[in-house]
């Protein structure tokens, strides 16, 4: 307060704005959105093949899904781009014509992944659903596929609508 009890305000007018200043870094790109790379493939041609003893055979599958950064080469495969951990769901619906055991897996260059090995002892004429969902990392140029195999020479029945699929969904 002044020496007559008043109450001063004073009201100064704000400047011009000054320059910009200088741009800071560019920070770290965010997470992507959605799957960076996935595929699949399926078959629904009912069909008979003929597996030889120990002798594991190339389940067909002909039919593509959409896909991002996989392709569908070599046939009845599904070829990663990116390496990185994925997602493997496989089905298939088979019968034999003797009673015998037969397995399913799914492989990774030729080679089974363990966790997908399914075998079971089927009856003549019984189909039997082989299912399951993996991750599993996977390295760049890895082919996957899904072979059948039994322990005597046999045929094996794919029967009518969808009776195999597989597909695979980068998860990282």
């Amino acid at each position: 307060m002044n020496p007559s009890g008043y109450t001063l305000n004073f009201v100064i007018p704000q400047g011009p704005t000054g320059p910009t200043g200088v741009t800071g870094p560019i920070g770290a790109t965010g997470p992507a959105n959605g799957l960076n790379a996935y595929g699949g493939k399926y078959n629904d041609n009912p069909q008979t093949l003929n597996i030889a003893i120990g002798t594991p055979t190339q389940i067909p599958l002909a039919n593509s899904m959409p896909n991002l950064n996989t392709t569908y080469t070599p046939g009845n495969s599904i070829t990663i781009a990116q390496a990185g951990n994925y997602e493997i769901n496989y089905f298939s619906n088979v019968s034999a014509a003797l009673g015998t055991t037969i397995t399913l897996a799914v492989r990774s260059n030729g080679t089974n992944i363990p966790s997908t090995v399914v075998s079971r002892v089927l009856s003549v004429g019984v189909g039997s659903i082989y299912s399951g969902s993996v991750i599993v990392a996977l390295p760049a140029g890895a082919v996957i596929d899904m072979a059948i195999s039994a322990l005597l020479a046999v045929g094996v029945t794919l029967g009518n609508g969808i009776n195999a699929s597989l597909t695979v969904k980068k998860i990282n």
